[in-house]
């Protein structure tokens, strides 16, 4: 028999990191995952919460609700920002170069030859398309919260369940 204490393992989560990359004067922008995917891996535990692991369970998917909370709030801050890029890309080529581009080619102003104009140009449709990238990231994050939000709602009514029927909770 050894003198040696013993030790429980700590279980660190895995580093989960999601880069944005830079655009414009925009720089990367770095995402950390790692509790957001540390709870999504304990979900199924969920189902079979008892006193002993309630309070485990519940820290676990608060934190990843703070880190998809933190991340939303970032996200949201890059969306604004990518908005006003698209505006201004949009604005130099619609009041600089696409009255040239009309009388070049002999033709009327109107919608559709401002937006065809305006797909041909790679910056504008760069921006574009960051807008819509940062918007999915968005709704990816905001159901990742939903999750939490719902499994912890759960969770606590089982607790409560489990309280008003008596059962003698010092088994656990």
């Amino acid at each position: 028999m050894s003198n040696k204490p013993q030790t429980l393992p700590i279980k660190f989560a895995e580093s989960v990191e999601f880069t944005v990359p830079e655009f414009d004067t925009r720089p990367s922008v770095h995402l950390n995952f790692s509790s957001i995917k540390e709870g999504e891996k304990r979900l199924i535990e969920a189902q079979l919460v008892n006193p002993a692991t309630y309070s485990e369970l519940e820290f676990c998917y608060n934190e990843g609700y703070r880190e998809g909370r933190t991340n939303l709030s970032v996200i949201g801050y890059e969306v604004t920002q990518a908005e006003r890029i698209v505006r201004k890309i949009r604005g130099e080529y619609i009041l600089d170069e696409y009255p040239g581009f009309l009388k070049e080619r002999g033709l009327k102003d109107n919608g559709a030859n401002r937006e065809a104009y305006l797909e041909r140009q790679d910056d504008y449709v760069a921006a574009v398309e960051r807008v819509a990238m940062l918007k999915a990231l968005e709704h990816l994050l905001e159901g990742k919260v939903k999750v939490f939000e719902n499994v912890c709602r759960y969770m606590k009514k089982q607790m409560d369940i489990l309280i008003r029927s008596g059962i003698n909770s010092n088994k656990y």
